[in-house]
């Protein structure tokens, strides 16, 4: 991908999707570094990778009410929330999700200015994932997803989907069940259910994590829509790490 300006981005916080409320994202991603220089090192400092990390920083405008920002941020300091970072929005782009717990949220500021938010959140369990987006929109029948091809799942490797479902309408309970599947080419002609994600029926997120070693080479979602005239606005992303 050619070099491009940050202007198409997407921030999904658990049910949430904060992308027209943000300003300013950051995720940081690092690993310890450790020194095991010895006395025989021949003048040369010898460094190896420790614990790996991230974080991530919000800045914001504030808003209160269903579905904003401060419904979700406000009663969630402490708690684990799934997060999507998304540097450009589209099928098939990169996308970052992650488990991450939030410890500081901060609102309001000087007088006259547009209310502000920043938050931090530190990553909770797990790894950092770089994904490809698989779905970014409203679903409204029983489908699936573009299809990846990520090459085969090691043994010491994990697969894993996220999903989050940031909008529902209809009526008799709109309701969308999702399967990771995998098979050995794009057609998907004899595709092998991976994992079966929790039906949604509200706003919601859930990571699921498949351990290698998978041969299968190619990955999608499935999924299954129930309800009247349903719609659900669905994010989704699938990644080895």
């Amino acid at each position: 991908m050619a070099k491009y300006v940050f202007t198409d981005g997407k921030l999904f916080l658990g049910g949430y999707d904060l992308s027209s409320h943000t300003n300013s994202v950051t995720l940081d991603i690092t690993a310890e570094e450790l020194d095991a220089t010895t006395i025989n090192s021949g003048g040369f400092r010898e460094l190896l990778g420790g614990l790996k990390d991230s974080s991530l920083n919000v800045d914001g405008f504030f808003e209160a009410g269903v579905e904003k920002p401060d419904a979700l941020l406000g009663a969630s300091v402490g708690n684990e929330i799934i997060v999507s970072v998304v540097p450009d929005a589209g099928v098939g782009n990169t996308a970052y999700f992650l488990k991450s717990k939030l410890f500081s949220y901060n609102i309001l500021g000087s007088v006259g200015d547009i209310a502000p938010f920043t938050l931090s959140k530190s990553n909770s369990t797990d790894a950092v994932v770089r994904g490809t987006i698989q779905l970014d929109g409203d679903i409204t029948a029983t489908g699936n997803s573009a299809g990846v091809q990520l090459g085969a799942v090691g043994a010491t490797e994990n697969l894993y989907a996220v999903v989050h479902c940031y909008g529902v309408s209809g009526t008799s309970t709109p309701t969308i069940t999702f399967k990771l599947q995998s098979d050995d080419n794009s057609d998907f002609t004899s595709p092998t259910d991976r994992a079966t994600f929790t039906s949604i029926t509200a706003i919601n997120s859930e990571i699921k994590k498949v351990a290698g070693a998978i041969t299968d080479t190619h990955f999608r979602l499935n999924y299954t829509v129930s309800g009247t005239n349903p719609s659900l606005s669905i994010h989704a992303a699938i990644g080895i790490a």
